[in-house]
């Protein structure tokens, strides 16, 4: 039996054959392939994380940095000194789309186009008849672009160095690049809910990199990007999602990534920093109307993101079940064969986090690998029920 007792505690028990039952076998192979299943996705899309050697010789492309912007005056204030003062050797043009702004954000850009000659302001204006998500102030920013290589950031960001600009530009030094991932991280603070927010961040940027570098890439953060003009015209156009309340980064990048012509960007003074949310509730809503796009994938990358949740699922269950099964019951082979395989794991997460760490300029997010390994799923699956009870209609963000 699975928790049969042991005979006598003073007694070390003989272990058969006859002890292995069928129980056993199904928690013992369970396990044995979630953890194959594991090992294989993390050394194909994990572990792909790696400094490369800057190509400090590139002639870099003129570039058009845009910004979509709604209520952001205070922000914009902050961010638009900054873009203004990136170091870059070629040309920049900024551009700045004010998106039915209801505060002072005209006068703080009619005051910066006065001071930055290279700042450029286009204006949405306000309808109530008509509701539009920002793929629209998207598309009217890259309409507003005079050069072909486009860099995107959020109001509410602020680049991580006076180098940001050139570093994601250097994304394009390779042949046939359209379009470079970068990574937006999010300040830190103070907290739980701080801590959790920035690790799955890290987390997620380790996937989409790997992914892009692997098999295809499948999303990116639309507050760090950059994609050619040519490269959009080819492109839908956001018309295949204008219902999607997100995902105006992601599903470009599945429809129009492949992986000769993306390029990843992640070294530390190449991010985005950005505020993150400050309560539990603002973070499930944003989780959950991040999540609304993951069902408009490819097959394929629904497929593997299904499959390796699934499969870490199924190997938790399994281990702790044999541990604890293993322990109670004196079934060594069991215990072993449970506390192995978790250690092979841990193992295995650690050194894939470690290095991307080391190579993001992300230090000491990979000492949290193994407890958020089991509270991330968690939450994302909190924030899915949150979304799926208190559907929303179309938001701006």
């Amino acid at each position: 039996m699975l928790f049969a007792a042991v005979a006598d505690p003073l007694e070390r028990k003989e272990l058969t054959t006859e002890d292995v039952n069928t129980t056993d076998i199904i928690v013992v192979s369970l396990l044995g392939i979630a953890l194959a299943w594991q090992i294989f996705y993390w050394v194909f899309f994990m572990f792909r994380v790696r400094k490369k050697p800057r190509n400090m010789t590139v002639q870099l492309p003129p570039v058009s940095v845009v910004v979509c912007a709604r209520n952001e005056e205070d922000n914009l204030r902050r961010l638009i000194p900054a873009l203004v003062g990136q170091k870059y050797p070629s040309a920049k043009q900024i551009v700045i789309v004010d998106d039915c702004s209801t505060d002072d954000t005209p006068l703080v850009l009619a005051r910066m186009r006065e001071e930055h000659p290279e700042v450029y302001t286009t204006t949405i204006p306000g309808d109530k008849k008509f509701k539009h998500s920002k793929k629209l102030a998207i598309t009217v920013g890259i309409k507003a672009a005079k050069h072909n290589h486009i860099v995107f950031i959020d109001a509410d960001c602020r680049p991580a160095s006076e180098n940001w600009l050139t570093l994601m530009a250097e994304g394009y030094a390779d042949s046939g690049k359209e379009m470079v991932i970068g990574y937006g991280r999010y300040a830190r603070h103070a907290g739980l809910l701080n801590l959790m927010i920035r690790y799955e961040t890290f987390w997620n940027a380790v996937q989409y990199i790997g992914f892009a570098k692997a098999l295809r890439p499948f999303m990116g953060v639309g507050r760090n990007m950059s994609y050619t003009k040519e490269l959009f015209d080819r492109s839908s156009k956001f018309r295949n999602n204008l219902n999607i309340k997100s995902g105006d980064d992601d599903l470009f990048v599945s429809e129009m990534g492949t992986k000769g012509n993306t390029a990843c960007v992640f070294e530390g003074p190449a991010h985005t920093i950005s505020e993150p949310k400050a309560t539990w509730l603002d973070y499930s809503a944003q989780k959950s109307r991040h999540l609304t796009t993951c069902g408009f994938y490819p097959a394929s990358v629904k497929f593997w993101l299904t499959t390796e949740s699934l499969s870490r699922a199924v190997f938790w269950i399994s281990a702790v079940v044999g541990i604890v099964a293993g322990a109670l019951g004196g079934n060594e082979i069991l215990l072993l064969s449970a506390s192995a395989a978790l250690a092979i794991r841990t193992i295995m997460i650690y050194a894939a986090m470690g290095l991307s760490a080391n190579a993001m300029g992300e230090s000491r997010m990979w000492m949290l690998a193994l407890p958020m390994d089991i509270a991330i799923p968690c939450m994302q699956a909190a924030a899915w029920l949150t979304g799926t009870a208190t559907q929303s209609r179309n938001t701006w963000k």
